[in-house]
């Protein structure tokens, strides 16, 4: 084995411990109790190599989510139907995305609010290609629907991406503040109010 390849699965092991400590302290802690020190003594890693994985605290909990919601997004792309309606393949996509978050919520509340205004950082460039993919496929979704018929020929349909996509992102923060629902509750809410703008939508 090259020295390369054993610098790289060196630095691959710490990439991983430091995701996984990240994501345990956030998780247990919560994003504002849990410190960059904290966080390099669970991953054993100088607090100077946690740095060169991550720009700050914020960085971290992207770091901690960004492989999980890839991965997420992946499979909600690859379990749409092109032959379904409209409606039911947004219903399937967007299952794969509440229980993506439903699984850990304070760590998707901490994300999700985090997310906000992130626009820095060396793990910023991944969740950006992660968010465009998902709008990128809401996108094709909706042109195809106005290609079919299925939906008016006159709508801008890279507009109706971008509403999609913010409807979710709204509702997934309203949906993660009660604490008893589930991924179905959430998906079912998000269906009716597509209902609504893809009826206004209709031809």
């Amino acid at each position: 084995m090259s020295v390369l390849s054993l610098r790289e699965r060196n630095k691959q092991d710490k990439r991983h411990r430091i995701k996984v400590a990240a994501e345990q302290l956030f998780t247990e802690k919560g994003f504002d109790s849990a410190t960059t020190r904290g966080i390099a003594d669970q991953a054993q890693v100088a607090l100077s190599t946690l740095f060169l994985y991550a720009t700050d605290k914020r960085d971290l909990l992207f770091l901690a989510c960004n492989d999980e919601l890839e991965k997420t997004t992946l499979d909600a792309i690859a379990d749409v139907s092109s032959d379904a309606p409209l409606i039911d393949q947004f219903t399937v996509f967007f299952r794969h995305v509440y229980i993506h978050f439903g699984r850990n919520k304070r760590l998707s509340r901490d994300f999700l609010r985090e997310l906000t205004f992130y626009t820095t950082g060396k793990n910023n460039a991944r969740y950006l290609q992660i968010r465009e993919r998902t709008i990128a496929e809401i996108h094709k979704l909706v042109r195809n629907a106005k290609q079919s018929g299925e939906i008016a020929a006159t709508i801008d349909d890279a507009i109706v991406a971008q509403m999609i996509f913010f409807l979710v992102a709204a509702d997934l923060r309203r949906w993660l503040g009660d604490e008893d629902s589930t991924p179905e509750n959430g998906v079912q809410y998000l269906r009716k109010m597509l209902e609504i703008l893809f009826t206004g939508l209709s031809p």
